[in-house]
């Protein structure tokens, strides 16, 4: 729709806005408040708006929350090739390995599935192979029994 007016029922001046009604106008001053994504002057509205459009909105959210998406996919990458270096040397038959030799073959001891003290030892998980850890040496590497299943099937 087109305004037949002389002059447009918005005007953005500075970080005023001036709203005109018929021949009438008054000014809202929104405290010079900027879009957080692309700092333009928020437009005259809700007092507590903080996007100039939409699609700002979307986009600031959509970037703020990125980095949640990043650690979860570091996460498991990590904690797959924990994985694999624990699977290959199930595969190989060890059931002990120092810690220096097993930081060496890739693996982080920062990201582990679960832990547990058992009988005065530290039992850590990572999916479904467990092992024990002292101070120099990574022990009882074994892979975990699967739970009971607890469907009732007849």
């Amino acid at each position: 729709m087109r305004n037949n007016l002389p002059y447009p029922l918005h005007t953005l001046a500075s970080h005023r806005i001036i709203v005109h009604i018929g021949r009438m106008s008054y000014e809202e001053d929104n405290g010079g408040k900027r879009c957080l994504e692309c700092g333009d002057v928020l437009p005259y509205g809700r007092k507590d708006m903080k996007f100039c459009s939409s699609s700002c909105k979307n986009k600031w959210h959509y970037q703020s929350r990125s980095w949640v998406g990043a650690l979860k996919l570091r996460t498991r990458s990590i904690l797959d090739k924990n994985y694999s270096i624990l699977e290959a040397l199930l595969e190989s038959g060890v059931a002990s390995i120092d810690i220096p030799d097993l930081a060496q073959m890739g693996y982080n001891f920062d990201c582990v599935t679960s832990y547990h003290k058992v009988r005065n030892r530290d039992e850590y998980r990572c999916y479904d192979i467990k092992y024990c850890m002292s101070a120099s040496r990574v022990f009882k590497l074994e892979r975990c029994p699967p739970p009971p299943s607890t469907s009732s099937d007849p």
